[in-house]
């Protein structure tokens, strides 16, 4: 009975961690397949590891636990939402100033309409983090954490202060990314300054928008040789901050 009370304690860990994750939780899996695929994994983990079996002393106790796993689980998941987070504003900024920002497209890895550029910068960052093996890392970060964590002591091991600075990452990242390109626009918006005043009769509102739309293909087509190194150190910071969640520190 311990054991499979740590087992279920452990499924929810699991399953709050990789409900965003790609592979391993996007919504097209069946509801079904991703629950036997958790409490697989839960009990192949709770039975290879030294965890240690849990009595239920109450029902108090399971309710609490359970939602102590919960949360444990969630800041996990928070290490990829806050990286993948990064490619949505970056998305959005840069899709506002082109004027993509009326359009919107489904994401296949929310399952909502996401800005368009913000689509495409996130299904790539998403192709980076498998290339990576991500997917694998964050379940070798969860194996790890049931040490330093073990079941129904999960909210004594957070660390606050990780979850601040991996809070940062979404911006300073998204300024990043989308950096160039807005440089580029801001170039633009100097010259047609520069041309509407020296020559009245131009309509720059209407030629601005060409120019921004050619200028930000022309500037993510220049800066893509740079996405992948970048990207690579956005998921870093994901991986860093598993690490520490796992260790305790």
């Amino acid at each position: 009975m311990g054991w499979l009370i740590a087992t279920l304690l452990v499924s929810v860990r699991i399953a709050a961690a990789t409900a965003f994750a790609p592979v391993l939780g996007p919504t097209q899996i069946p509801a079904p397949a991703r629950v036997l695929f958790t409490l697989a994994l839960s009990a192949f983990m709770v039975s290879a590891l030294p965890v240690p079996p849990l009595a239920a002393a109450s029902l108090s106790f399971l309710v609490v636990a359970m939602f102590g796993e919960a949360f444990l689980g969630l800041a996990f998941a928070f290490g990829f939402i806050a990286a993948y987070g990064a490619t949505q504003v970056a998305g959005r900024a840069l899709d506002v100033q082109i004027g993509f920002g009326a359009a919107g497209v489904l994401n296949p890895a929310t399952q909502i309409m996401s800005p368009l550029l913000g689509t495409v910068i996130g299904m790539l960052a998403i192709a980076v983090f498998l290339s990576m093996d991500g997917h694998l890392i964050l379940v070798k970060a969860l194996a790890l954490s049931l040490q330093s964590a073990p079941p129904g002591a999960a909210l004594a091991q957070f660390d606050w202060g990780a979850f601040l600075r991996q809070s940062a990452v979404t911006f300073t990242f998204a300024l990043a990314i989308a950096g160039p390109v807005m440089f580029m626009f801001l170039l633009s918006d100097l010259a047609m300054a520069v041309f509407a005043r020296s020559m009245p009769q131009l309509n720059v509102f209407v030629l601005g928008f060409a120019i921004k739309i050619f200028l930000g293909l022309i500037g993510l087509a220049m800066s893509i040789r740079f996405a992948g190194g970048l990207l690579a150190e956005l998921f870093g910071t994901s991986f860093d901050y598993w690490h520490g969640l796992a260790v305790g520190r």
